[in-house]
């Protein structure tokens, strides 16, 4: 009796053997299922043409340092690279889409066009050096075809997608309107000068009251135009003569340090509360195209003086719709807005005309 239990153990023993020797580890499974889930492999198939791991990963590489950066754990990293493969899946899929919609059409790309492309691309990065060209190519493991097909592709796609965008590039005025109306509390301002400025600075061999002198001498004669080549002849500072009755960009273009200076001193519109407190409160007393005398500051240990003309104001409240910068903004936005939904609907109908299959 004995025998036959020990003979039966020995062979149940023998027939489990083998079973507990292929039992994976945990690390093994887990590398299993890793390698399994990143094998390339194709994910999705657009009008025929397949979609794969690789292609999806080749686009995120780029990026992933930044989504790295934006994930506080793993398990959010995981959620952020998952939720970018998603969109990246999707943007190569409508972007097979148009191609397909391309060549079905009668429509043929030149080309002129392709070679044109990488012929700049050799000047431009490879010093025209044609070898030095397909060895880079080389390096990143594709081919000079593979590499004509891609700027092919690229050429079509975005051919395709500027002519829905041209489509919707014309703004007329009720959508101005509109828009403006929608979102009017974007266009609340803050109280603004339309401000020119001059910046002297003491110069190398000047003592300081030498410097708040020609200050001073400079903000009369922009008060009286007539004493300004005077003034210019009188410190010596050269340039283009004057032409006509001298103005205030005149002196600036002349005078000025800062770096207002190339534009006659235009500073543009600026909120009064965003100004140092000082010259917020001398603009606030001066009328449109009045001179202020000139302001000192002290900068690292050094004078400087600022002298200022205000050439209009507008008071706190809503800019109007007739703006030229507020019309020129709405203007952009909307267009914006436009060709983003021309391509949108664009895209909705290519998928209706065309196959896409995720697996």
């Amino acid at each position: 009796m004995k025998s036959f239990l020990l003979s039966s153990l020995l062979i149940l023993t023998g027939a489990l053997a083998p079973a507990q020797l292929v039992q994976p580890t945990l690390k093994e499974a887990a590398a299993k299922n890793w390698s399994e889930g990143n094998a390339d492999r194709i994910v999705a198939d657009a009008d025929g043409t397949g979609i794969t791991r690789s292609d999806i990963r080749r686009q995120i590489e780029p990026i992933k340092g930044q989504l790295r950066a934006s994930a506080k754990t793993d398990a959010e990293l995981l959620k952020i690279v998952a939720s970018a493969e998603d969109e990246t899946l999707n943007n190569i899929a409508d972007r097979q889409l148009v191609l397909a919609e391309f060549r079905a059409s009668t429509a043929r790309l030149p080309a002129s066009y392709i070679d044109t492309d990488i012929e700049e691309t050799i000047r431009r990065d490879h010093g025209g050096d044609r070898n030095r060209f397909v060895a880079s190519l080389r390096a990143a493991g594709t081919t000079p075809l593979a590499y004509r097909k891609y700027i092919e592709d690229r050429i079509i796609f975005d051919y395709m997608v500027s002519q829905v965008r041209r489509a919707a590039w014309d703004v007329n005025p009720g959508k101005i309107l509109e828009y403006y109306e929608k979102n009017k509390a974007d266009f609340i301002r803050k109280e603004q000068v339309k401000l020119r400025q001059i910046t002297i600075k003491q110069g190398a061999a000047e003592k300081p009251e030498e410097t708040a002198v020609r200050a001073a001498a400079f903000a009369d004669a922009l008060r009286h135009p007539e004493k300004i080549a005077t003034t210019l002849g009188r410190f010596k500072v050269t340039g283009k003569p004057l032409a006509g009755k001298p103005t205030f960009a005149d002196v600036a273009v002349r005078v000025s340090t800062d770096d207002f200076a190339s534009k006659g001193g235009d500073t543009g519109w600026r909120a009064l509360e965003d100004l140092n407190e000082t010259l917020a409160a001398k603009l606030k007393t001066l009328k449109a195209g009045e001179v202020s005398e000139p302001l000192k500051f002290e900068v690292g240990g050094d004078p400087i003086y600022v002298i200022v003309s205000p050439e209009d104001k507008r008071q706190k409240g809503y800019a109007s719709v007739n703006d030229p910068e507020v019309m020129a903004e709405i203007e952009v936005k909307v267009r914006q807005i436009g060709m983003k939904i021309a391509v949108k609907t664009w895209l909705d109908d290519l998928r209706t005309k065309h196959h896409i299959q995720v697996r």
